[in-house]
């Protein structure tokens, strides 16, 4: 409700209630203007007899579904013909984000909904009414349950999946280093590039990575390229070019040809389904790259101390990765982190499946092999999910069944596979079972989960090891190099001991057929928080083959300074390390944010290392921009100086312009509102948008509700946002363009009296030169207006009368910027033009 109306009513001894669209039973009221002002007893309120007018046009509202906030969109309300009370056009749109039931409508509501008439919703659905409350911008709708789909929370309708609009977009991650050592100098570069272009229903999409090094050169790799797009009638993607099977049952393998999956994303969120977390320690500031079957998946550069990577892109769930820590004093460590397959159990009469045809993309074989794979899993009932998969190729075939099942001790999932190579020798046939196991414990805080592998035979080969042992033979090279993995055990737990701290422990053994040794991986870390202050402790054990154990140690305190902004705190940390062969390293540093949005990041670590008796010193600091992401690190040891540099965003074509943005994602959203450069995207510190008003939003949840909303704090007080928030459900991969509405004009207050001194009534309507309302006079003749840059007089009236009217000239801006004028006016009565007195005062209101 307009302040102003609800002022009018208080004085009128009425109370302001809900307007309805379907009430029946509002009556008139007469208002008696004795308790209004003197002079303003002439007012005509004839408007406000029926309750709180609404007119028609189209409104930003919040739907509120039988009781329940369901979600925000734009309403139209139209005038009826026979001029009772203007009623809330229903479509299919609305109804259909409300949940309605569009099958079971009658033939009639139907033919309404696809004509332009305007029904009301009790004419679509019987027993149904609406009712706006204008000074809520709230639409209450009652809807019978009967009407309404029983669907599970979360569940957003196809029909309202936006595809987004025609767009390129690149992002790019690129860190380059330069280490100098006493053995010599070592540069290094690396740029990740994820390009896209959205046609229509189809996404183009090219990944690919560029290293160089000042060794060995510059490499171009690239990942995957192919295009794709959405299947809806099956909840999935179709996938044509270089890109990588699911993952589900077997292990993830890299392709060139074409793929239909289903996509869990588009089951509702209490109906869904994984890339690890990479946890590491690091000496100093340390160059990490995560690789899977040779293709470098992420390249960057991390602080000495422990370290977490927990936003490595998903490329299935099979297939381990590779990480090296390169160090800026030369040495490298390497380690492996499993990626294995979890419980296949799936909720009963759903179902998961993927055909996949074409060639392989394996970096260790010279001829690739031809592929035909296929998968499929189908929940049984509450307890057990079936599944089965086919792996095919020239020289190779392997077929897999197995069962998932839920028990009161946790989750498992059993698969037999059976496999047949055709070896030079003659066919290699093996059988492979595999247990997997899950459990959740969410009275005592445990996480536990499990996967074993046990090769049961000999001569049983995965696809991977099967497409290498050929390519050896068939290129005259030594098989026996290639292992045979025998047995192979992963776990990973997690327990929350209380008030006692949380404890992490992960591992895996394999060993092989035909090779001696083992390779043997256990992490465990511990940790606790005292008050402020942080402690925890992580501990490495790995082996390779035969092989040495390797064993590693970290202690870390941590806890915050007292000083600085609200939420910007420094952390204090301390660290000692004991390495392999006893050598003990100690660190301490200072990090923390810095500025409104918390754009800035920094941190300075000094330590001193046992193993080569060395001090160092190294300094870091990122700042997050409104157009990309930069870093930057120096470090300084005994024999060796280091610097790296960074930058990370994504620039995003559209039909409004080119805009840049300093995040990296998937699904994103292009945010126009015109004139309002400066204002805030809630939620991304750093992101404004730019000078054409225009801003890039990432990490959209796609086949979701999400809401983007800007904060008009930053822009110019010329510029007002007719709504601040949207709602949209992009596809998978979509550019979504969002239009906010603006009025751009000039903000005024004005203090404004007549020429013979006296008030102008309270309540008196304002309108511009075209006949717009630009608001009413409040007490003791304040106006506060919202001009258009061409408006040179504004009129105001409280009556029909030429003497219940006057004109004032509106004075030229200050031009000032974040300013808002405040002006003394005089308003010439009985004129409808130009004529005023100039203002006599003017002064500036700051924000």
């Amino acid at each position: 409700m307009n302040p102003l109306t609800a002022l009018i009513l208080k004085a009128l001894a009425i109370a302001p209630g809900v307007w309805g669209m379907q009430d029946a039973l509002a009556q008139e009221v007469q208002f008696n203007d004795a308790f209004l002002p003197e002079d303003s007893r002439n007012l005509d309120l004839s408007a406000y007899q029926a309750g709180n007018p609404v007119m028609p046009g189209q409104y930003r509202a919040d739907i509120i579904l039988n009781g329940q906030l369901n979600n925000r969109q734009d309403i139209r309300i139209d005038a009826q013909a026979d001029g009772s009370k203007p009623v809330v056009c229903m479509n299919r749109g609305l109804l259909e984000r409300q949940g309605v039931q569009m099958a079971s409508l009658t033939p009639e509501a139907s033919t309404m909904l696809d004509s332009q008439a305007c029904p009301a919703v009790g004419q679509v659905i019987p027993g149904a009414t609406a009712n706006f409350s204008p000074e809520n911008q709230a639409l209450d709708l009652s809807i019978p349950q009967v009407a309404l789909k029983r669907n599970a929370r979360g569940y957003v309708s196809p029909q309202l999946w936006d595809r987004g609009v025609t767009a390129a977009m690149l992002s790019y991650n690129f860190n380059a280093n330069r280490n100098r050592t006493r053995s010599g100098n070592s540069d290094s570069a690396f740029m990740g590039l994820n390009a896209g272009l959205n046609l229509g229903d189809w996404r183009l999409r090219h990944n690919a990575s560029m290293s160089w090094q000042s060794r060995l050169g510059s490499r171009y790799q690239a990942l995957d390229t192919y295009a794709q797009r959405d299947i809806t009638a099956l909840k999935s993607q179709l996938t044509v070019g270089e890109s990588n099977t699911t993952g589900e049952i077997f292990d993830t393998l890299s392709y060139r040809g074409v793929q239909l999956s289903t996509d869990d994303r588009m089951l509702p969120d209490s109906m869904r389904g994984y890339a690890p977390v990479i946890r590491g320690i690091a000496r100093t500031n340390a160059r990490v790259t995560i690789r899977q079957a040779g293709n470098i998946l992420l390249e960057t550069t991390v602080a000495p101390g422990a370290f977490v990577i927990d936003d490595l892109y998903s490329t299935g769930y099979g297939g381990d990765l590779s990480v090296s820590v390169a160090e800026a004093d030369g040495t490298e460590q390497n380690f492996i982190v499993p990626y294995a397959s979890v419980s296949q159990l799936l909720r009963p009469g759903t179902s998961r499946f993927s055909l996949t045809a074409g060639e392989t993309r394996n970096n260790f074989v010279d001829d690739q092999a031809r592929l035909l794979q296929g998968t499929v899993q189908y929940g049984l009932n509450n307890t057990f999910t079936g599944f089965a998969g086919l792996q095919s190729s020239d020289d190779y075939t392997a077929v897999l069944t197995g069962l998932a099942f839920g028990t009161p001790i946790g989750a498992m999932a059993v698969d037999i596979t059976h496999a047949q190579t055709d070896l030079a020798g003659g066919a290699a046939k093996g059988q492979s079972m595999r247990v997997s196991y899950s459990k959740n414990v969410l009275s005592t805080g445990s996480n536990f989960s499990l996967a074993a592998y046990r090769f049961s035979t000999q001569d049983y080969l995965d696809f991977s090891n099967a497409i290498q042992l050929l390519d050896a033979e068939k290129n005259g090279w030594d098989s026996s190099m290639l292992g045979r993995p025998r047995s192979r055990f992963s776990v990973t737990a997690d327990q929350s001991l209380g008030a006692w701290g949380q404890v992490s422990i992960s591992g895996y053994a394999q060993n092989y057929w035909n090779q001696p040794g083992s390779d043997v991986q256990y992490q465990f870390s511990y940790s606790k928080q005292f008050n402020r202050v942080s402690f925890s402790v992580n501990a490495n054990r790995s082996r390779m083959g035969l092989g040495d154990m390797e064993n590693s140690f970290l202690l870390t305190m941590s806890m915050p300074l007292d000083f600085g902004a609200s939420g910007n705190s420094p952390q204090i940390t301390a660290q000692v390390g004991r390495d392999t062969q006893g050598n003990y390293s100690e660190q301490a540093g200072i990090s923390g944010t810095a500025g409104q949005d918390r754009q800035y990041g920094y941190s300075a670590n000094f330590g001193h290392d046992g193993a080569n008796h060395s001090k160092s010193a190294a300094l870091n600091g990122q700042y997050t921009g409104g157009r990309a992401m930069l870093s930057a690190a120096l470090g300084r040891g005994d024999g060796y100086t280091s610097a790296s540099v960074g930058a990370s965003g994504t620039v995003v074509a559209h039909a409004e312009g080119v805009t840049m943005t300093p995040y990296r994602g998937e699904t994103m959203a292009v945010v126009s509102a015109p004139g309002a450069a400066g204002a805030k995207v809630s939620g991304y510190p750093g992101l404004t948008l730019d000078s054409r008003g225009n801003a890039v939003v990432p990490y959209l949840r796609p086949y979701e509700l999400n809401e983007v909303a800007i904060d008009p704090i930053g822009s110019s007080l010329d510029v007002e946002l007719n709504e601040t928030s949207q709602q949209v459900a992009p596809r998978a991969g979509a550019v979504v363009h969002l239009k906010y509405t603006t009025n751009q004009g000039r903000a005024v207050l004005l203090n404004v009296r007549l020429d013979d001194g006296s008030s102008l009534p309270f309540g008196a309507g304002v309108t511009d030169g075209e006949g717009a309302s630009v608001g009413m006079v409040g007490q003791g003749g304040l106006l506060y207006a919202r001009i258009k840059p061409e408006t040179r007089q504004l009129l105001i009236n409280w009556g029909s009368k030429t003497h219940q009217q006057c004109a004032l000239m509106i004075p030229p801006g200050p031009g000032e910027g974040q300013q808002l004028q405040q002006v003394d006016a005089i308003c010439a009565a009985g004129k409808q033009v130009a004529g005023s007195t100039p203002p006599n005062n003017m002064q500036k209101v700051p924000l």
